[in-house]
């Protein structure tokens, strides 16, 4: 097995604006270990930026691989340990990426806030953190980076996609936004991301929604995925400073409304919660941030 230059082999370009490196798929265990080397040669050239490479020709049946394969050191036959999937059906192609420090901590940080606020609703029961939950969406298998389910739901109405990367370009958050909200097999409605820049301290949090439906009942207006809310946080004398609010719809995570005379409301991230998710981030890229 043998890298090329990210031809793609068919795939839309759109699905390559992140990808490193191309492999085509011979079998599981030499698949793991060309992985293995590719993935810890990437890290020692950058450990605070993601990396990704596509396979080509990758069955389907070897995509649904028993998570205990990934906590086995030794094991030739597991992919990889600790990595993100996105599996395209109709290509037979394997998108994998191994989040960077800075990528897993904040999706970390944001988890612990959306458990925090549960708590303090007096909900924590009625929201399950689903974490890496790989879903069939249309054509696609996913993981996001973090995930939450209603009670008793299998499937997430929430999810948080996260990178890490040089590129001024957030392609890739958008693709994965679009797959979230715009497949009728999908029952999320609201997609945040974090577009964490790697040469300087900015961090983009960026809340997508479906747009509403078309009030013509003569034409089907198929889901689209588009943008609600915007924050940027920079670095301003050692502090994280953000330029808003990010508000997340109860309703629509919980799908059903908030209780009156409770403490059940949107889920408000304030600008000093985001800056502490910024700080922590920063911290582990090791930009000076004061406390």
């Amino acid at each position: 097995m043998t890298s090329e230059p990210p031809t793609g082999s068919g795939v839309d370009p759109e699905w390559l604006s992140d990808v490193e490196a191309e492999f085509h798929f011979t079998d599981r265990d030499n698949l793991a270990r060309t992985l293995r080397a590719f993935f810890y040669n990437a890290l020692d050239r950058d450990p605070l930026c993601d990396h990704t490479a596509l396979v080509t020709g990758f069955p389907i049946e070897s995509f649904d691989i028993d998570e205990d394969d990934y906590d086995a050191v030794d094991d030739e036959s597991a992919i990889l340990r600790h990595r993100k999937a996105l599996y395209l059906t109709d290509s037979k192609t394997l998108i994998l990426t191994m989040p960077s420090r800075p990528h897993e901590e904040a999706s970390r940080r944001l988890d612990i806030l959306i458990a925090s606020k549960q708590n303090n609703m007096n909900c924590e029961d009625e929201l399950s953190p689903t974490g890496r939950w790989t879903i069939m969406v249309g054509n696609v298998c996913k993981e996001p980076d973090a995930s939450w389910a209603p009670r008793e739901a299998n499937y997430p109405t929430l999810v948080v996609e996260s990178l890490s990367a040089v590129s001024e370009s957030s392609r890739a958050l958008g693709r994965d936004a679009k797959i979230w909200l715009e497949n009728d097999d999908s029952h999320v409605t609201q997609v945040i991301t974090i577009k964490i820049h790697r040469t300087r301290p900015e961090i983009v949090f960026t809340l997508w929604r479906k747009a509403p439906e078309g009030t013509d009942t003569q034409t089907q207006h198929p889901p689209r995925a588009v943008v609600d809310q915007v924050i940027d946080v920079t670095l301003e004398e050692g502090r994280p400073m953000a330029d808003g609010n990010l508000c997340l719809s109860f309703e629509k995570i919980f799908e059903r409304r908030p209780r009156p005379g409770t403490t059940e409301g949107d889920l408000v991230f304030s600008a000093r919660e985001l800056g502490g998710i910024a700080r922590g981030v920063w911290k582990a890229m090791g930009f000076a941030v004061l406390q």
